[in-house]
């Protein structure tokens, strides 16, 4: 077919629009993919990789076991002490299963230490390795290892087990220092009253690097140092408690409401009333759950112990950046607590090395709730109250989002309102049969319409060019003058090109006869051409001296495989016309055509009609629209069925003629929801009618009303409280600086 500027044009334009973006999609997923395997592949390297080190990590320090064993010769032997001291033994990879020692021999181990192991989903495994080999460090051990250690070892399985470790670590010592350890724990824990009982005790302390350091202090200022004394014990208050455990950003209501939304999505699309009455159903209950775990009173829950103790602060460095020329130290009270202050308290409270410090601290993770009388996290709660302001963000940011989902589900927030209401009311359709009684009294939007009779399908541009007009149907002119409409017809010539019989053909049995004895199949024989001369002058007609690329394809066609009955063939147009025209002689002029390149002729025929019905079919259309006038335009919208058939340049030519020929109204109903009224450049009433909007089915406006009207609730008021609260928190901020002598 030729490229008519028409429906068949536009069609295949748009075609050719959408497979390009199907090949920009393709070509997106694609690379998307090869991303996603690529990434796998890292992945999975990566795994495998760790995997083969792990393994081959193990190995070694197995190998690396058997050396110890077979060359080292062993040094004492396990007494029996030490072996109802020693605690089960488990292999780190196999931690269910415990080993057993194959025997009481020690041997002695010396070496650097490392460490290393493998993490998955959440779990870790470690090794401690003393020169290659794995050991298992029983108790407190791991505190009294160095860059080079000296430890003496028995062997359970794959591993070696440390009984003593740098002259500092035994067995014997580290049992009462864990029996010590968990009376201290238990003290701490029951808060009982008076000096929290000492771990390392006797020459523990000794195995400090520096061993002068107790020849330099009295062993009194030692113990005073060390020592960390209980008072009481008490209940958290419940400033302290909100301290703790504060009220959140609003995950969870935030969550439940992103839900709620997500149901009333899948209830808009659901068809089934008992489909959107469970996921409506579901949202409503989300949503008011929602909205009472964010709103409900705040309950303290229940108070963690707190223990007010004394003692003397020590410091201990841990890096130094040579850069800022900054230490980090870590804080302890004694050498039994390390407690963390609250994050805003850090900055601004300065430590001294032998200071001695009165704190409250919570007895589950020794954070510091009171700071030697100076700072209180329950008088500062309630003088300057916190303020939430994220809780109220996070409410906002999803109504917000739920709002711009609800305006792009929607085709009209404000036809849904109206949809409802009409239905929450109880109001009923304006039926209208007669277009001057609806001229008379036109129903303003929102009004529900059933309207009825014969009216005439518009001829309107596409995107506003009438280069490419077409038929709307979903656009009906009801009444209105129709004398003033044009008379069109379809011009003979043009008419004659998109013939079935434009070329007329018959069988002959001569010629089948003939090409059965060349041994072809004779159904395939050429046919005979009947109207040779009647061909050559319509297309001379049509064409005439055009040069359009369609002629010249029909010219070539019909010189190439028209086989006209002629002293000498043709090898170009203008002698077939002339041979053809002229021809004079007492038989008719026989011409014979093979069956497929009759339908190539036939093609390049309807071709050139195409191009000749291009050019009228633009005038046409624009003369058709400027010649309707009066009546009542009703546009119906919302229903894929009404959108108009897409149609080649001589169908809409036909479409025209019918048209415009009187009687050609045909009957139409509009049953729905006026959203628009306006009027035509003739100045008669255009009714905008949502077909889709009907009060049998109210549900998918009835969801989308709630979910707008939710949003738009809940987005200004949190907005609003969200500022405010953050504008409180800066204000409490600005308070305790003044409180505290910060600012």
């Amino acid at each position: 077919m030729g490229k008519a500027p028409g429906g068949d044009f536009s069609y295949r334009r748009g075609c050719g629009s959408i497979s390009a973006t199907f090949i920009k999609e393709d070509k997106t997923l694609e690379l998307l993919g090869l991303l996603k395997l690529l990434f796998i592949l890292v992945v999975l390297g990566l795994t495998v990789s760790s995997l083969i080190g792990y393994s081959s990590r193990r190995r070694r320090s197995a190998k690396a076991l058997a050396e110890v064993r077979e060359q080292g010769g062993a040094i004492r032997r396990l007494s029996e002490t030490e072996r109802q001291a020693l605690p089960p033994v488990y292999d780190p990879a196999k931690p269910k299963r415990p080993l057993a020692l194959e025997s009481d021999e020690v041997f002695l181990l010396e070496g650097a230490y490392s460490r290393h192991g493998l993490e998955s989903n959440g779990t870790s495994t470690w090794h401690d390795i003393i020169d290659g080999v794995e050991v298992f460090l029983p108790y407190d051990a791991d505190l009294f290892l160095a860059e080079h250690n000296r430890a003496e070892v028995v062997f359970a399985g794959k591993m070696a087990v440390v009984v003593g470790l740098n002259q500092e670590f035994d067995l014997l010592s580290a049992v009462e220092r864990d029996q010590r350890r968990n009376t201290a724990d238990q003290q701490w824990r029951d808060g009982a009253r008076g000096a929290l009982q000492d771990v390392f005790v006797g020459n523990d302390e000794d195995r400090d690097d520096d061993p002068d350091r107790n020849k330099e202090k009295d062993e009194e200022e030692a113990a005073r140092k060390r020592r960390v004394d209980i008072y009481a014990q008490r209940d958290e208050t419940v400033a302290e408690i909100e301290a703790r455990r504060g009220r959140g950003v609003g995950l969870l209501p935030g969550l439940l409401l992103t839900l709620a939304f997500i149901g009333l999505g899948i209830a808009t699309a659901r068809t089934g009333v008992l489909a959107v009455s469970l996921w409506s159903g579901a949202a409503v209950l989300l949503t008011v759950w929602a909205l009472w775990l964010f709103w409900r009173r705040w309950r303290p829950g229940p108070p963690q112990k707190v223990n007010t103790v004394t003692g003397t602060l020590n410091l201990t460095p841990l890096l130094f950046d040579e850069a800022n020329s900054r230490v980090t130290v870590a804080a302890s009270l004694g050498d039994k607590l390390v407690f963390s202050l609250p994050e805003h308290w850090r900055p601004h409270v300065s430590y001294e090395d032998g200071q001695r410090l009165e704190m409250d601290l919570r007895v589950d993770d020794y954070s510091v709730v009171s700071y030697n009388r100076q700072l209180s996290l329950d008088e500062e709660i309630r003088r300057f109250p916190l303020a939430y302001w994220g809780r109220h963000f996070t409410m906002a940011l999803v109504a917000g989002v739920a709002l711009v989902a609800a305006l792009m589900l929607s085709r009209g927030p404000w036809a849904d309102l109206m949809l409802t209401w009409n239905a929450v009311s109880g109001a009923s359709y304006v039926e209208v049969r007669e277009a001057s009684d609806l001229l008379a009294a036109p129903p303003g939007p929102g009004t529900m319409v059933d309207l009825s009779g014969s009216g005439r399908c518009q001829v309107r541009a596409s995107m506003g060019d009438w280069q490419y007009p077409r038929v709307h149907c979903d656009w009906i002119r009801w009444g209105g003058d129709t004398s003033a409409l044009p008379r069109v017809e379809v011009d003979e010539l043009t008419d004659a090109l998109f013939a079935d019989e434009v070329v007329k053909t018959r069988r002959d049995p001569y010629v089948e006869m003939m090409v059965k004895l060349y041994g072809r199949d004779p159904g395939q024989a050429p046919l005979v051409v009947s109207n040779s001369r009647e061909l050559i002058e319509l297309v001379d007609s049509a064409c005439g001296s055009r040069q359009q690329q369609a002629c010249a394809y029909l010219r070539d066609t019909l010189v190439e495989h028209l086989r006209v009955a002629l002293p000498e063939r043709p090898t170009d147009w203008e002698t077939l016309r002339e041979e053809v025209v002229g021809y004079d002689g007492e038989k008719p002029l026989q011409a014979v055509i093979g069956r497929s390149q009759l339908s190539l002729v036939k093609r390049r025929l309807r071709a050139v009609g195409q191009e000749r019905a291009e050019q009228a079919v633009p005038d046409l259309g624009r003369e058709i629209h400027e010649s309707e006038k009066g009546g009542v335009l009703v546009h119906m919208i919302g229903d894929p069925g009404l959108t108009p058939a897409s149609m080649t340049d001589i169908q809409l030519w036909r479409r025209f003629v019918e048209l415009t020929t009187p009687g050609s109204a045909a009957p139409f109903s509009a049953k729905g929801m006026v959203v628009h009224r306006g009027e035509d450049d003739s100045g008669a009433p255009i009714l905008v009618v949502d077909v889709t909007r009907q009060l049998d089915w109210p549900w998918r406006s009835l969801l989308l009303s709630f979910w707008i009207l939710l949003c738009a609730v809940l987005l200004p008021v949190h907005v609003w409280l969200a500022v405010q609260q953050y504008r409180a928190r800066r204000r409490r901020e600005a308070d305790l600086a003044r409180l505290h002598g910060w600012a």
